[in-house]
């Protein structure tokens, strides 16, 4: 994406709502990160989009420039956002962009609010987790989200301390991996004064997400869109480990049963590196293709 980058804010419940934008003047993309991120996760695939797009990419309500937005957290309060999003900006219809939980949320405005809609980019998301009966939620959440969720608690003595704690997550452990943007991406997260800096991400918000994430609904909130969708997996989960967050194969059995859903697996990347490292390039080259052949302006 040429184009700059424009911060600002929207007013939504509770205070000024913070969104990213990049314009070429073509169509619109609502870029919806993860659980604990910010917009800051898009830029390394927004520079490799070939197309010429409207990008609005904001920062979901308790994260990034939003983090001091008031509850009530959830997938009610995200939607409210991003269509109060859409209408600040004069857009009536986007293709949704989700990654890790903005895949979910995405699915959820697509069943919300139809007509808004011209396709949706699942990324690594999207699917119902594989759920435990051994474990209570809380264990699970802090199972799935690992050094994520744990670094919410944590304090950090300045800003390279931080990055040094991104540096040694599993996930940025391939060649590559620790580059600019994702140090651009650490250091957007960092508030506060040395030598006790912290994560900005609320960490009731991801609570309440996470629990959403579990509920019985999302088992067949795909089920319900009626939209073309791509679905892009990487093939390692969130610690790098061998495992993908969505299993092989529930992916080939939504496939099976949903015309309207095709899949890519972006090779030889993780949860984060998809979107953050080597896969940046790749998903990008599969947003384009998709918007060009199944959702054409």
């Amino acid at each position: 994406m040429p184009a700059s980058k424009r911060l600002y804010q929207v007013p939504v419940q509770g205070g000024p709502y913070t969104v990213a934008e990049w314009d070429d003047g073509g169509p619109a993309l609502l870029a919806i990160h993860g659980i604990t991120a910010s917009h800051m996760a898009w830029p390394p695939v927004l520079q490799h989009l070939s197309g010429g797009y409207r990008v609005l990419a904001p920062d979901l309500r308790g994260r990034g420039g939003s983090s001091e937005l008031p509850g009530p957290y959830g997938f009610d309060a995200h939607l409210d956002d991003l269509v109060a999003t859409l209408d600040h900006a004069g857009i009536a219809r986007a293709v949704l962009v989700g990654h890790s939980l903005g895949a979910y949320i995405a699915l959820a405005f697509a069943a919300r609010f139809p007509a808004r809609v011209r396709g949706l980019v699942l990324v690594d998301g999207g699917l119902a987790l594989p759920r435990r009966t051994d474990v209570t939620p809380e264990q699970q959440i802090k199972a799935v989200l690992g050094p994520a969720l744990a670094r919410l608690e944590m304090r950090f003595a300045d800003p390279e301390a931080y990055r040094d704690f991104w540096r040694a997550h599993p996930a940025f452990q391939d060649a590559g991996a620790w580059n600019p943007e994702a140090a651009a991406y650490v250091d957007y997260d960092l508030v506060g004064t040395p030598p006790a800096m912290r994560s900005r991400v609320n960490a009731e918000a991801v609570q309440a997400d996470a629990r959403a994430l579990q509920a019985p609904e999302m088992v067949t909130l795909i089920d319900g869109i009626d939209l073309p969708m791509l679905l892009a997996t990487a093939p390692r989960g969130l610690l790098n480990q061998p495992q993908p967050l969505l299993p092989l194969s529930a992916v080939a059995d939504k496939c099976a049963r949903l015309a309207q859903l095709e899949h890519t697996e972006i090779a030889d990347t993780n949860h984060y590196t998809i979107v953050t490292g080597s896969g940046r390039a790749p998903l990008a080259a599969a947003i384009d293709g998709f918007i060009r052949e199944r959702c054409p302006a």
